[in-house]
């Protein structure tokens, strides 16, 4: 430990750090430990952890007891389905040549006005290619309920990420105790009371909450309509391994801003606090929601290779922090639950980032939110026909679900980085869509 202007370094040697497990995922926690710790890097001797708290040798201490209680756990690797990198360097910035964005171009005024293109663009097509799989078309409220974060199990897994929505009493007393305090420069806070209600972290969760306790989907949803323009039709209508006779599949899509309460420290162009998040949610039985996962990923990827964009996919999990949920990111990778589309350009860098996840969830949010199939399409599929918490027959059971959620501000900062912030150096597909 040695200090660092008004702060400290704490260093962890790597023979401490790598039994710890991934060590990109072990960076992510460390964070969590205080909102004192600034920044977390690493080199070829270990970690570097930046914190700027008083109480040093404690902080040292429960990076100890951090980097213990990981270590010995399995470790899964991760696996690669797809990668258009080329050897090189960055060739799809190469391909924009003098079209591709500087740092210094950012912050322009034609940064900013691309950008704000970008992402309209981005929607109509996502929105296209969203409605042609035959997903109904929804809008959601930014605002969710407390009950719908606890069925879903984020506030549970992710309270650090939420915001909680504050209002002031519809009172005379509480109104003249605002204005007398804005009058003398007080803080308001305490005046807030809770409201129950919080700003959204995803789209999907409105989704099953729309779906609680209902058996069957909108007519829309047969996931089996025609492709987008600039799609292999044939090989998109084809649906990939077997395919059960169970429950129908309804499809959903949606866009909204989502909020996530990040660590300052973690902030950056590609990770934000706000962010526009589009989404396919996808309901019924358990094979049809895994070929719906692949062929959504194969869309993706077709999408991805023709904006000009570099990449790869690979398996993924949720960012769990607390070490007891160690078990459940390792159960992910086993499973391949979860896959993600990395922008990365040229090469496989601490910059890469994710662009768009592919999820499978089994039948945990359909169970939390009481959303179950009709018994008789479980007939010849294979799947219990039994309510699970009741045991009686002729309920149907809990449906499967995955979502397909794109980030489309790190779409739009990628096609920008590739390929420049002036329109006529777009892809054609995205001119189209302005």
């Amino acid at each position: 430990m040695e200090k660092a202007g008004d702060g400290m370094l704490i260093r962890i040697p790597l023979e401490k750090a790598e039994p710890a497990g991934d060590l990109i995922q072990l960076m992510e926690k460390i964070y969590y430990l205080s909102d004192r710790i600034t920044n977390v890097s690493r080199d070829e001797r270990g970690l570097t952890v930046e914190y700027d708290g008083m109480d040093g040798e404690e902080m040292a201490g429960r990076l100890d007891d951090l980097c213990a209680s990981l270590s010995g756990r399995r470790k899964l690797p991760y696996r690669k389905l797809r990668d258009n990198r080329r050897e090189g360097g960055a060739a799809g910035r190469a391909k924009a040549g003098a079209g591709a964005s500087s740092f210094r171009e950012r912050d322009s005024e034609k940064a900013k006005e691309a950008l704000v293109l970008l992402e309209q663009a981005l929607v109509k097509l996502l929105r296209s290619r969203a409605r042609a799989h035959g997903a109904a078309l929804r809008s959601y409220p930014a605002m969710m309920p407390e009950s719908v974060l606890r069925k879903s199990g984020y506030i549970r897994n992710f309270p650090q990420n939420v915001y909680a929505v504050g209002e002031f009493r519809h009172q005379f007393d509480t109104m003249q105790e605002v204005r007398s305090r804005l009058r003398a420069d007080v803080p308001l806070h305490n005046l807030l009371q809770p409201s129950g209600m919080y700003l959204q972290p995803c789209v999907c969760y409105h989704v099953y909450e729309e779906r609680s306790g209902k058996r069957s989907g909108p007519s829309a949803g047969s996931g089996s309509g025609r492709l987008a323009a600039g799609t292999d039709t044939k090989a998109e209508t084809e649906t990939e391994g077997a395919v059960s006779s169970g429950p129908k599949l309804t499809l959903y899509s949606a866009y909204g801003l989502c909020f996530r309460h990040e660590h300052a420290s973690r902030i950056d162009d590609s990770r934000l606090r706000e962010f526009g998040m589009f989404e396919i949610v996808y309901i019924g039985g358990a094979q049809e929601v895994r070929d719906m996962r692949m062929k959504l990923l194969d869309d993706t990827w077709r999408l991805f290779g023709q904006l000009g964009l570099e990449g790869y996919v690979e398996t993924a999990s949720d960012p769990f922090f607390l070490p007891e949920d160690t078990d459940r990111r390792l159960f992910q990778l086993a499973a391949e639950s979860k896959f993600e589309l990395r922008f990365a350009p040229g090469g496989e860098s601490a910059s890469d980032y994710a662009v768009t996840s592919f999820n499978v969830c089994g039948d945990v949010l359909c169970k939390a939110f009481g959303i179950t199939g009709e018994a008789e399409e479980y007939r010849d599929s294979g799947e219990a026909g039994e309510d699970g918490e009741t045991g009686q027959t002729g309920k149907g059971a809990p449906l499967h679900s995955g979502c397909t959620a794109y980030g489309v501000d790190r779409w739009a900062r990628a096609l920008a980085e590739t390929h420049g912030y002036e329109a006529g150096s777009w892809p054609q597909l995205i001119r189209e869509h302005l």
